[in-house]
């Protein structure tokens, strides 16, 4: 006599896991932090020197700056590694500064830290088609237009989902470290003593600069820092222990910056003409390349340049649309940016807005790189000082009045002048920013009082439709209470209990591949079946370990558990999280011991597999040889 079916099990819908039951979601080692962030921080070495000599003040000033700015971010950068270990579950500023004052300021933060995505996507753009534009003058020439045509298609990208990007994180970076070392080597290697004694030259002329100058100029170094955040969104998928992950990660960050990024800027600063440094601001560092190797080193700039900038606009895109996601599962954003599409499962509407915003931004500015620096100051700067700000109120509360919490307070301090420097001096930059959160303050807060909500509810035809989406809503709920699904952990539980041989894997509902599964298990004398959903999260920042089950998956379960029963079988509904579909099949079918895994055959396009990566490929490579693969068509 076969054991009492699932549905009699106490057991609920899949509860939050156990710590370390999420440890498959942590791919990322130290070295693969420092290339997702060194991805992103190290591609502002390519339009910072140039967006620095564009201020009047600053010209020839540049190099001196951005090293009385490394300060700073060293002591930055060590906060950053405690927000990391301190938020396992990531959120950046939004979890910070919603700890250490209020939920409000944490949207605030939010906003700000999207402002400064959106920057991030719409200069990297820009800059990466500059560089390109050195090889293919059309691309300069029309650069708005093929800026904006170039953010369409990351948008299409990023909602039919990128399965992994660490590992191409860690390429890009490599690729963009070896040839600034390369370019550097060249230059100290060729280098005239005339050309030596520019550089010592330009290293001189700080000794002259005056308070008001160094303020302007100290303000706008932080620049060459965009991107340091970026590791606060990456503690979901870090290694444990994350202390030591995030803080290894983040040595070799602040190794690389150093013996990069100082060197460059004085370089190009130094040896650059300058009519080339008046009209070809946008690509400093090519145009040093060509000094010192000539035209293939200059190529090779410009292949990894133009390569590493529209990465870091596709990191953004997507760390602008987990903020979105943040802010409206913290109901400060209407629920609609959750919504996912049903082909792809991607939250299309954030993606969406995440590109739009940065080509509208583009469009405003026309492109240009120096008014896209000054507007890029106000966020970056904002969601650093309130990160920096509210780190130091939960050491406060915490009772730390060490060298460390005064350390804190005094890097707090650099970055407020240099925001508040900013503020006043790049007015333009302020306006934009003002206005841009405080329009997102202003839903915000609405969506979070359900100002909006009740106001809409007020015309007829809002309130049909919410009356409709209630309806829908409440059948959904209803079905999914159908069918109490089971964690992967909780079904390796139970496992020796209700044994099986038979693993199916479901998207969604396939009377074929049930009626195939319950097949082979009955000629096996057996009357379990195990039925896997992988919500599969693409990128890195994966999230918790909770899965979120859709209409449609819980659908499909509870028609499978349906034609289950019809024929006398015990179906197990099992849930886990992935952020490749392929590894949460190969884990589940390791953790509950069958010896077959039964898919459908889908006729996805190339683009799809492409991106996502092919399941099937991808099982017949990963599975155990002892683990027989079926496809059902």
């Amino acid at each position: 006599m076969s054991p009492n079916p699932p549905h009699a099990l106490p057991s609920a819908p899949v509860a939050a896991p156990a710590p370390g039951n999420d440890s498959h979601l942590r791919q990322l080692s130290p070295l693969l932090v420092w290339a997702v962030v060194f991805a992103d921080i190290g591609t502002s070495i390519y339009y910072v020197p140039g967006i620095l000599y564009a201020e009047p003040s600053v010209r020839d000033l540049a190099p001196f700056f951005v090293a009385t700015a490394l300060l700073g971010f060293v002591l930055l950068a060590s906060k950053y590694t405690e927000i990391c270990w301190r938020n396992p579950d990531g959120g950046g500023v939004v979890t910070i500064a919603s700890q250490a004052f209020s939920p409000t300021w944490g949207a605030f933060g939010g906003l700000l830290i999207c402002v400064d995505y959106f920057l991030t996507a719409a200069i990297s753009t820009v800059s990466g088609l500059q560089y390109l534009g050195s090889v293919f003058p059309v691309l300069s020439e029309h650069v708005v237009w093929f800026a904006v045509l170039t953010l369409g298609v990351l948008a299409v990208v990023n909602i039919i989902g990128i399965r992994e990007s660490a590992t191409l994180s860690l390429f890009m970076a490599l690729l963009a470290l070896v040839v600034d070392l390369v370019v550097i080597v060249i230059v100290f290697v060729s280098a005239t003593p005339e050309q030596w004694a520019a550089v010592k030259h330009t290293a001189m002329l700080a000794k002259d600069i005056d308070l008001s100058t160094f303020l302007i100029g100290f303000g706008g170094a932080w620049l060459a820092f965009s991107g340091l955040e970026s590791i606060s969104q990456l503690s979901p998928a870090m290694r444990l222990p994350i202390k030591k992950t995030a803080a290894r990660g983040m040595v070799l960050v602040v190794a690389t910056i150093f013996a990069t990024v100082p060197i460059l800027t004085l370089f190009a600063i130094s040896l650059l003409s300058a009519d080339v440094k008046l009209h070809e601001s946008e690509r400093f560092l090519s145009e040093l390349a060509f000094v010192g190797g000539g035209a293939p080193i200059k190529i090779a700039v410009v292949v990894s340049a133009s390569a590493l900038l529209l990465f870091a606009a596709n990191t953004a895109i997507i760390g602008c649309y987990h903020v979105f996601m943040a802010l409206s599962e913290r109901h400060f954003m209407p629920s609609g940016i959750l919504v996912r599409s049903r082909r792809f499962r991607t939250p299309h509407i954030a993606i969406l807005i995440a590109t739009v915003m940065p080509m509208v931004v583009i469009v405003m500015t026309l492109g240009e790189m120096k008014l896209l620096g000054d507007l890029y100051a106000f966020g970056l700067l904002g969601a650093f000082v309130l990160s920096s700000a509210g780190l130091d109120m939960v050491r406060w509360r915490e009772g730390q009045r060490g060298w460390v919490f005064w350390l804190g307070l005094f890097t707090t301090l650099l970055v407020y002048v240099a925001w508040t420097v900013n503020l006043f001096h790049k007015k333009d930059a302020t306006i934009f920013g003002v206005f841009t959160v405080g329009a997102g303050m202003l839903l915000a807060i609405g969506t979070h009082q359900k100002w909006f909500t009740d106001w809409m509810y007020q015309l007829p035809f809002m309130r049909r439709r919410a009356e409709s989406s209630i309806e829908d809503h409440a059948e959904g709920l209803e079905l999914s209470e159908k069918v109490e699904l089971l964690s992967l952990s909780q079904a390796e539980a139970i496992a020796p209990l209700y044994p099986s041989g038979t693993l199916v894997a479901l998207r969604s509902h396939n009377p074929q591949l049930l009626s195939e599964a319950i097949a082979r298990e009955r000629g096996r004398g057996g009357v379990n079946l195990y039925a896997l959903f992988v919500e599969e999260r693409t990128g890195l920042f994966v999230g918790s370990d909770k899965p979120q089950i859709d209409r449609e998956a819980a659908e499909a379960l509870n028609q499978a558990t349906k034609v289950a029963e019809r024929e006398g079988f015990n179906l197990i509904p099992v849930c886990t999280v992935s952020y490749n579909a392929v590894e949460g099949i190969v884990r589940a079918a390791d953790a509950l011991g069958v010896s077959a895994v039964m898919v459908g055959v889908s006729s996805r396009s190339a683009i799809y597999h492409l991106l996502r990566g092919h399941v099937v490929n991808g099982l017949t490579k990963r599975l155990p040889n002892n683990v027989r693969l079926f496809l059902i068509s």
